[in-house]
């Protein structure tokens, strides 16, 4: 398990913002069905991905264009933007994470779907905010959980329970109460590699103007974060390399095989 106590404050607003960007449903299906058939057609998605309605599907490209994600070069027909392209290299480490931390029966699970159920652990209110505090500071009972957090009581509560559900925190008793604190999971502490590539994403997606000036303190702190990951003396190279081969994008036979729900 790698060691955090000496990491860099983890730059939640980059990972926020990468996380808002990426894990609305079927965002990842669309990107990685496009990746690998080139540009194509609305229809054609739909065919792609036939459990995803044809109005349902209007307006994710919708979105996804809105959130540079996709272009039209030409009426009617969708691409990725240099943005999208750039992706996969975010899409690799949660599958990597999904793999390694989360046990399933299904050997046929589509790295799209892996990749989105991973992002769906990390999305909501206060999630990101709540895992670095316990990254920086270790474990906390409530009310300094709260306070490092900067969430509403109800906030906090319904987000607490949603992470321990995810197995991305436990507490250190079964019961809550006095005196109990929570504290992440090795699932959790696995989030590192993933935490800078959805930084370094989001660094990607901001215009250039914003990579200097009032901006520079949030990029040199992703800057940093991505070097304490990347150098730390008690990483596991298995745990924070990337797989050798890219991954797998949407072939037809494990979309066939997946069948995600249309819903989570």
């Amino acid at each position: 398990m790698p060691d955090l106590s000496h990491t860099p404050a983890l730059p939640t607003e980059l990972v926020n913002q990468a996380v808002t960007r990426l894990s609305p449903r079927w965002t990842t299906w669309t990107l990685q069905t496009i990746q690998h058939h080139g540009p194509m057609r609305l229809s054609d998605i739909n065919s792609a991905l036939p459990w995803v309605g044809v109005q349902a599907m209007a307006q994710i490209v919708r979105r996804m264009q809105t959130s540079s994600l996709l272009e039209r070069p030409q009426f009617g027909v969708y691409d990725l933007t240099p943005l999208g392209r750039t992706t996969q290299h975010v899409h690799r480490a949660l599958a990597t994470w999904h793999r390694t931390h989360l046990t399933d029966n299904k050997s046929s699970l589509a790295e799209a779907e892996r990749t989105e159920v991973a992002l769906s652990r990390l999305r909501g209110k206060g999630a990101v905010d709540v895992l670095r505090a316990l990254a920086q500071h270790g474990p906390l009972p409530n009310g300094a959980l709260r306070n490092e957090a900067g969430l509403a009581t109800g906030s906090f509560h319904y987000r607490i329970q949603q992470l321990l559900t995810d197995r991305l925190i436990t507490r250190t008793s079964p019961l809550s109460g006095r005196g109990v604190e929570y504290r992440l999971t090795s699932a959790a502490h696995g989030l590192s590699p993933v935490y800078t590539e959805l930084a370094e994403f989001a660094h990607r997606a901001r215009p250039a103007a914003t990579h200097s000036g009032r901006h520079g303190s949030t990029v040199q702190q992703a800057t940093w974060a991505s070097t304490a990951v990347r150098r730390s003396p008690s990483a596991s190279a298995e745990l924070f390399s990337h797989a050798p081969h890219p991954q797998p994008r949407v072939p037809a036979h494990l979309t066939v095989l997946s069948h995600p729900p249309r819903t989570r």
